[in-house]
């Protein structure tokens, strides 16, 4: 699995772990809601960038065996 995926994914899971453990705990899950949104926006930022990284590296790898 590329890094691309598997990093994005894991931040969004830690990220979600902590808005249920504080929705609970605090009863917030509304005021808290914008926040995971903005969270998986960034995430998918992240994605795209790690991705854009992967294909640069590898246009490089191939350019330099030629």
């Amino acid at each position: 699995m590329k890094r691309s995926t598997w990093v994005p994914i894991a931040f969004f899971l830690v990220g979600c772990a902590f808005y249920i453990y504080y929705g609970i705990t605090w009863n917030a899950w509304m005021e808290n809601l914008y926040k995971i949104v903005i969270y998986a926006f960034i995430l998918i930022a992240l994605h795209w960038a790690l991705k854009k990284k992967e294909e640069y590296n590898s246009e490089r790898k191939n350019n330099s065996n030629d």
